[in-house]
């Protein structure tokens, strides 16, 4: 909290030194399911970007979060030492978001400090994305998907012709936000409880202690070769499994994150007015917990994530997007989770009335489960700094699903986004 309070007043002083752009991104959300009122929230994101010199750029964020629903302001106990909020509480946060300066040299340009690590091509889907964790306190129904939690590292980006280096040192073992029990969004499949039925009250759960700045860093390096119409990408992360792994000891129920190391391939390639993406990620020490051990027993597996997406225009001027990921294990023991879990993804959005109307449509289905999320929205641009949104998440399935688990937090939400 100190380090972050810390920056936070180095950010002011140095916008206020030199050239410097403001913006101040937010959203007014609420929601309503069956039972009445299920959200209400208020997220303001200001932003300075500051010239410090030719090239040097210092880009400062804050997060500032206030709510009061079923939803809250999310977890608290998902952050390393360094990265906690400013301010935590159910209902009311402060988060620094990013703070880093920008350092061009030549050919390289380094990042220093808290900031978004985006790789990969899938949208929405972290096949290769796995440097920096992400909120997942509302399931998948967040906007954007994957919404990323800046982290502290040090990057050093290169361009040499056609390749294009990418080197991360995170020193931040920040892992991704879930729901606390009791919200509306707690994940509270089998699979997410050490295959524990949430049929009556749960057991403690904790979270594994993980101040190791060092020993929990994550390293990441990518290469990239551009060709005329195709982008290959090769990565390898090696740092701490952020979505975790439960274990019950008979008493509590540990979510553990062990080290992990992961080798991604990316392909992007245009085919006239269609644009592929394909994606790969191996993960040869990927931990589960075993069926039938009453969630004590960890194997340690191969796991194998594939995607296949593409976006292209559709009849009458919309936007098109279509995915299909699998997620595989090899492992000659029964999981609590399946073997292979397969999620296919549409998305449709039409602008129309010269783009102040926008109608987006949303369909995530998991063919393994049987259950699925649809969203719907529907938004009306005021002016170039506000817009007015209304819409729906519509959860189905069983409650030992990815989405299923979330069918009683189905609602209607409306609100409005601005833009300073």
């Amino acid at each position: 909290m100190r380090v972050a309070a810390a920056s936070c007043a180095l950010a002011l002083g140095l916008a206020a030194a030199g050239a410097s752009a403001q913006t101040v991104d937010g959203t007014l959300v609420a929601a309503a399911d069956e039972d009445g009122l299920a959200k209400a929230s208020l997220l303001i994101e200001p932003e300075t970007i500051s010239s410090l010199g030719p090239g040097l750029e210092l880009v400062a964020s804050l997060r500032i979060e206030a709510a009061g629903s079923e939803t809250g302001t999310g977890s608290r106990s998902g952050f390393s030492p360094i990265s906690a909020p400013l301010v935590k509480g159910d209902d009311f946060r402060i988060e620094l978001d990013e703070f880093y300066l920008a350092i061009p040299a030549g050919a390289l340009e380094f990042r220093l400090g808290k900031q978004e690590i985006a790789w990969g091509s899938i949208d929405g889907a972290r096949v290769v994305d796995t440097v920096s964790p992400a909120r997942l306190t509302e399931g998948l129904a967040r906007d954007p998907r994957p919404d990323r939690i800046a982290i502290w590292a040090a990057r050093v980006q290169a361009i040499v012709g056609r390749v294009d280096l990418d080197l991360v040192f995170a020193p931040d073992p920040t892992v991704n936000q879930l729901a606390e029990p009791g919200a509306a969004f707690f994940p509270q499949a089998p699979r997410f409880l050490a295959g524990l039925q949430p049929a009556g009250p749960l057991p403690p759960i904790q979270r594994e202690d993980r101040g190791d700045l060092v020993g929990d860093a994550t390293i990441g390096a990518r290469v990239s070769y551009q060709l005329d119409a195709s982008d290959l990408r090769v990565s390898f992360v090696r740092g701490i499994d952020q979505d975790g792994v439960p274990v019950f000891d008979g008493r509590q129920i540990e979510l553990r994150h062990p080290r992990r190391h992961t080798i991604g391939l990316e392909f992007v390639r245009q085919f006239g007015a269609v644009v592929g993406r394909l994606e790969a990620a191996w993960t040869p020490d990927a931990r589960f917990v075993v069926a039938g051990s009453l969630g004590s027993e960890v194997a340690e597996v191969d796991r194998i994530v594939g995607g296949l997406g593409a976006d292209f225009s559709g009849p009458w001027d919309t936007y098109v997007n279509v995915q299909l990921i699998a997620d595989h294990v090899t492992s000659d023991r029964e999981l609590v989770r399946p073997r292979t879990d397969v999620i296919s993804t549409l998305r449709i959005q039409k602008d129309f009335d010269d783009n102040r109307h926008a109608l987006r449509a949303e369909w995530l289905n998991s063919l393994s489960d049987g259950d699925g999320l649809v969203r719907l929205e529907l938004s009306r641009r005021l002016d170039d700094r506000f817009a007015l949104f209304l819409g729906g998440d519509i959860f189905y399935g069983t409650s030992r699903g990815i989405f299923g688990q979330f069918s009683e937090g189905s609602r209607i939400l409306g609100g409005i986004r601005f833009a300073l």
